[in-house]
């Protein structure tokens, strides 16, 4: 009798050990379901299949033929200079950022070095790091719905697009894909930005680059070229969402409903004004003013050398 007394025993002591729920157990294996599309979104057609990442090699010989690096530079000419725009922090207020100089890294062909400036909320920092390109593969080309979708907001706008003699034409359109990490002055309540890079480029008939998004659904998104992560304060270690874009007008929807208003002319709605939005159409060349550095407090008014005292008004 001892043996099934033993058996018994041991079979009531596994009873008796805690159990995970069936359902909790299922949930836990599957992974939480996507957000539901904006209402934006919804009205946007339905792109084809995203094409497979080509092969690593065609990367690397796509950078020997091609310069990305002044793509990427903010200043194209002496007489121009594009900053671009982004939604920072949870409340998405805007934040401004130019590339002075973007150069290829000797040592590491797909690592671009990068200096530049940023603006949020007034303050100016200087900024340097890099963007580092890990994949490409093709944007698929236009479908049926797309190009009525494209014609009907052309029409919608009555906007003629021209192309003038001589001009480069886009003849092959890829999406390279990388992350890249920007630092800022350690002090002054300064911190890093992170994330992944999705740069929608088209090959034109002139063996140059362009940027251009073919769609808002897929890729860059519309942005033509986008940096998409977070920024970590030095300080805190406290972090916060960082989206940045060069076509801000054809992605800002994906972050701000009705950004635009307006039928025919492009106008920021007004209610996005306390957001920084309603001075974007001034031609204010702020990466040309030096750096004001604020004066350091001793060490004993503060924690650590150059803390903020205040960091509710800026990164």
């Amino acid at each position: 009798m001892r043996p099934i007394l033993v058996l018994a025993l041991l079979g009531w002591l596994g009873s008796c050990q805690p159990k995970q729920p069936t359902a909790a157990r299922s949930a836990a294996a599957s992974p939480s379901p996507p957000p539901p599309p904006s209402r934006y979104q919804a009205t946007l057609p339905v792109p084809p299949p995203t094409p497979a990442a080509l092969p690593d090699s065609a990367l690397t010989r796509f950078l020997r033929q091609y310069a990305v690096a002044p793509l990427l530079q903010s200043v194209r000419s002496e007489q121009e200079t594009i900053p671009y725009n982004g939604f920072f922090g949870p409340e998405r207020h805007r934040i401004e950022v130019v590339f002075l100089r973007v150069r290829p890294d000797a040592a590491q062909p797909r690592r671009l070095l990068v200096a530049g400036r940023s603006r949020f909320k007034g303050r100016i920092r200087e900024l340097q790091g890099t963007i580092e390109l890990t994949g490409i593969r093709p944007q698929p080309a236009l479908n049926k719905a797309e190009l009525a979708y494209e014609a009907e907001q052309e029409a919608m706008r009555m906007v003629t697009i021209v192309r003038l003699p001589g001009a480069p034409r886009a003849e092959r359109y890829y999406t390279l894909t990388g992350r890249f990490a920007w630092q800022e002055p350690a002090t002054d309540g300064g911190g890093q930005f992170t994330g992944q890079a999705v740069l929608d480029v088209a090959v034109t008939d002139q063996h140059g680059l362009q940027s251009v998004s073919l769609r808002q659904t897929d890729g860059a998104r519309g942005a033509a070229l986008l940096f998409d992560g977070e920024w970590t304060s030095y300080r805190t270690a406290h972090t916060k969402p960082f989206i940045l874009v060069e076509n801000v007008g054809g992605f800002a929807e994906h972050v701000l409903e009705e950004f635009e208003v307006g039928e025919r002319d492009v106008v920021i709605n007004p209610k996005y004004a306390k957001l920084g939005w309603d001075s974007y159409w001034e031609n204010d060349e702020w990466w040309a003013e030096p750096v004001k550095v604020p004066a350091r407090k001793p060490a004993s008014a503060s924690i650590g050398v150059g803390a903020p005292t205040d960091t509710s008004a800026g990164l």
